[in-house]
């Protein structure tokens, strides 16, 4: 395993959250059931995942894709793509970075991810 994936997974679990892992077009993904809880999906259930867009390391360098199951299209146009897993369930992988507000962060952690990227993400939908 990816040791970025495997402290990445580690922070999740630590979290709360019942992670799994995957392979996808985009490497390695770790994934967990999440309630989306803001914007116009506030509510819904998704499988959501995160997965890197090379080698560099964690948390230095944030997660860079978000994988969504069942996917969607934010309307933002760039890199969306859709595939399907061994079980046939079909996921969608967003080139999506949290940019300079993580390269300002004091300390890089999965919490800020998803409490802020994750939710500034949903909310623009």
């Amino acid at each position: 395993m990816n040791p970025n994936v495997a402290k990445v997974q580690q922070e999740l679990e630590g979290m709360g959250y019942a992670t799994s892992i995957s392979d996808s077009p985009h490497g390695e993904v770790v994934s967990f059931p999440y309630r989306v809880e803001t914007g116009t999906r506030s509510g819904s259930e998704v499988r959501l995942g995160v997965s890197f867009q090379g080698e560099e390391p964690y948390p230095e360098y944030p997660p860079h894709w978000i994988h969504i199951c069942p996917p969607i299209d934010d309307g933002r146009g760039g890199a969306i793509e859709t595939y399907a897993d061994p079980q046939g369930d079909a996921w969608g992988a967003l080139s999506r970075p949290p940019g300079d507000r993580w390269d300002r962060l004091p300390t890089k952690h999965m919490a800020y991810y998803i409490s802020e990227h994750l939710r500034a993400f949903w909310k623009s939908l």
